[in-house]
């Protein structure tokens, strides 16, 4: 049975509060994340959150730890997408993993620790996350964070589709950084 990699963030996000927010019944499961936006044209829009080296990015493959121990598997342990769940009766959001350990940013970016570590830096923020569906059918169910929005801030040159964005919340407009919301999809 997997436990879960308490990973963080600093906010995990949040989206305007122009979003009307209903609770769908079952959300427990885990699920994916996806950047979003009103425009369609965004460089991001639909684009996937993945895990990589400690941080969350669009445009960057995930990356998998797996130690070296006789009799496992890894290959069963390598993914191209990165799980999450938010823990049943809890606001916190981690990593489906097979490893205990985590960790929350303080610098505003959605962050998680090496596996076994339970550092948590002072300052960052482990509560707060849910996952609620907008009450239109066939709305989207979004990934929300009590007090911070998402924003998309360029790590590397080129064309905007091109780029490696890093996922940070904030209460505040990021400077150079693009908005965006977290819809999510459940996985198994």
């Amino acid at each position: 049975m997997k436990s879960l990699l308490n990973l963080i963030t600093y906010p995990i996000l949040a989206l305007g509060a122009s979003i009307p927010r209903g609770t769908q019944a079952d959300l427990s499961g885990p699920f994916i994340a996806r950047a979003w936006s009103s425009d369609t044209d965004a460089p991001f829009h639909g684009a996937p959150i993945n895990a990589s080296g400690g941080k969350f990015y669009i445009n960057r493959d995930t990356s998998t730890y797996c130690p070296d121990v006789s009799g496992l598997d890894c290959s069963q342990y390598s993914s191209k997408e990165t799980t999450f769940v938010i823990g049943d009766g809890s606001t916190t959001i981690s990593l489906e993993v097979s490893v205990p350990g985590g960790q929350r940013a303080p610098d505003g970016s959605l962050s998680y620790t090496q596996a076994h570590s339970a550092y948590i830096p002072e300052g960052s923020i482990i509560t707060g996350f849910s996952r609620e569906q907008a009450p239109e059918s066939d709305a989207p169910i979004y990934l929300f964070s009590e007090l911070q929005n998402w924003y998309l801030c360029p790590i590397t040159e080129g064309e905007p589709n091109e780029r490696t964005y890093q996922v940070f919340a904030s209460s505040e407009d990021l400077e150079g950084c693009l908005y965006a919301e977290l819809h999510t999809v459940s996985t198994s």
